[in-house]
């Protein structure tokens, strides 16, 4: 059963997080200077505009070291590069914004394919007869079952899950599953591939709740929304077999970086410009392309354990 450690004030307590944690996440909690920091852009790209920088005014010194001929023929480098770049950058925004955006698609995709089962709880409380003396018990199950299948199924996923529920013997404790049930899952096969048992379970407690007089009437509505959380469940599951290629994020990536070292001489001032000590399109171009990459790779697993990554296991302990 689903009998969590209730106190005597009427309040519950789980010891695996609270519910209020997942509120905390969110934007009315309000943000402080230390959460603004590590999600601004200066925490993200600040050092290596630095270290670019750095190799741009190594380059510009060594200019000045040379001779005139010397600086002649380099100023004619400068000039080729700089002429060859100016048409790379539509190329590049291009590249990059269509990878962006896939990233972001995808990212914002998996998060709505999460099941949250609270229009579960509704609906059981719409059907279910609580006059009977096993009813409460009955939909606790049912709930519990659903919320098994949630954690093993994106537990294999969830870095973050993964640390709160590492073993079999924290899902007992934890009260979201019991020992002879995880043995007859195991019996199957392994756990997080065969997640949707519990709920093929709670189908067949729907089945026979009619003569339990547990759900009186109107059975096929609990079946549909368990048949759509089971659907949700495996939407999250395809999104780890079916991943973006490893070589558009490879060819992107070498674009970036190899677009900009050449930048480093064609960004190079020469006696026909007008005097600037500081590189501002320059920086400019970095901040945009490199903050563009740095939100890609903030997304690309959302899995993880990142401030900008769903909060998986605050949304279970809601």
């Amino acid at each position: 059963d689903l009998d969590v450690d209730c106190l005597q004030d009427g309040t519950t307590l789980w010891s695996k997080g609270s519910s209020e944690g997942w509120y905390f996440r969110s934007k009315s909690s309000g943000l402080t200077w230390r959460k603004w920091w590590g999600r601004s852009l200066l925490a993200h790209i600040g050092l290596e505009l630095i270290l670019y920088l750095a190799l741009y005014y190594i380059i510009k010194a060594g200019r000045l070291a040379l001779d005139d001929e010397d600086r002649e023929n380099l100023d004619k480098l400068i000039n080729y590069f700089r002429e060859n770049l100016a048409g790379m950058g539509k190329e590049m925004t291009f590249l990059l914004g269509f990878y962006v955006s896939n990233i972001v698609k995808r990212w914002w995709d998996t998060y709505k394919t999460l099941p949250w089962p609270d229009s579960l709880v509704a609906i059981s409380h719409a059907l279910v007869d609580f006059k009977n003396e096993k009813s409460m018990e009955f939909c606790r199950t049912i709930l519990r079952y659903c919320m098994l299948s949630y954690i093993l199924c994106i537990r294999r996923l969830s870095k973050a899950l993964k640390k709160m529920f590492p073993n079999d013997k924290s899902l007992i404790k934890a009260k979201v599953a019991t020992r002879k049930e995880l043995l007859i899952i195991e019996k199957q096969g392994e756990l997080s591939r065969v997640w949707w048992i519990p709920i093929s379970w709670c189908m067949t407690m729907i089945k026979s709740s009619k003569e339990n007089k547990f759900v009186p009437s109107e059975q096929k509505i609990l079946i549909d929304q368990l048949a759509k959380f089971q659907v949700k469940l495996e939407g999250v599951d395809t999104f780890d077999f079916v991943i973006l290629p490893p070589l558009y994020r490879q060819v992107v990536r070498f674009a970036v970086w190899i677009y900009f070292f050449m930048s480093l001489i064609g960004s190079q001032t020469m006696l026909s410009d007008p005097t600037t000590y500081i590189p501002i399109f320059l920086i400019l171009k970095f901040i945009f392309f490199f903050g563009w990459l740095e939100v890609a790779e903030a997304i690309e697993n959302p899995f993880g354990n990142d401030a900008d990554d769903f909060h998986i296991c605050q949304l279970v302990s809601r």
